[in-house]
């Protein structure tokens, strides 16, 4: 079952000589429990075609579909709720807000919403990415890798149906990247998440059910 289809998606930026075409006609589905690895150089349109996945962008043309739900045509609060509930974002600089403790980022997303945290999944979720001891600390109080863990559970609080991570493992060293990469994918495994990744890091991509490889604004399978 394809729980993300985008078809012919188009994102163009200016005019003319100086035109840009971030995306050239993509077309892609991906299965429910899936994960995907999106390759290729700076501006080859891996980070807008993300967006416009999670929402946070809006084709030119072609359609966009999530979980059953066709994108074009919602109205920006129906949007956001969209983000909210079926979309986990997990990016490269982490945004953790400093404030707040590990444990109330993690619930974040859920205080937005005014949902009641399920206390058995979040006991699972946190002693899975290894977070239990560290609940009461403040983001600046852990590692690189730490804080990326936190992200990735605040990401997965709202059981979201698909989780987009852009370059997470690009403010990590090598051995906390690969393993914040294996607890992402570890993750995705246990509640059967679909996930979609951009990287640069080709040898972390083969850790991908499937890569697709991105050039021009174009696939290139």
């Amino acid at each position: 079952m394809d729980i993300v289809t985008v078809k012919d998606l188009k994102k163009y930026y200016g005019r003319g000589e100086n035109q840009v075409k971030a995306l050239d006609g993509v077309s892609l589905s991906l299965e429910k429990g899936t994960f995907t690895a999106v390759v290729g150089a700076s501006g080859s349109g891996k980070t807008t075609l993300l967006n416009m996945i999670g929402a946070l962008d809006v084709p030119d043309a072609g359609e966009v579909a999530v979980d059953g739900i066709r994108l074009s045509g919602l109205k920006e609060r129906e949007l956001a709720v969209f983000r909210r509930s079926r979309v986990g974002f997990v990016y490269q600089n982490f945004n953790l807000i400093p404030t707040l403790t590990v444990r109330e980022n993690i619930l974040f997303p859920l205080s937005l919403s005014g949902a009641a945290p399920d206390a058995a999944f979040f006991q699972e979720i946190t002693q899975t990415l290894g977070l239990s001891a560290r609940l009461d600390a403040f983001p600046d109080e852990l590692s690189g890798g730490g804080q990326q863990r936190a992200a990735i559970a605040r990401a997965l609080i709202t059981r979201p149906a698909v989780l987009l991570a852009d370059e997470p493992t690009g403010s990590l060293d090598s051995k906390n990247g690969q393993n914040v990469l294996g607890l992402l994918k570890l993750s995705a495994e246990t509640w059967h998440q679909t996930l979609v990744m951009i990287t640069h890091n080709l040898e972390l991509a083969q850790m991908a059910d499937r890569v697709v490889h991105m050039e021009d604004g174009r696939i290139r399978e």
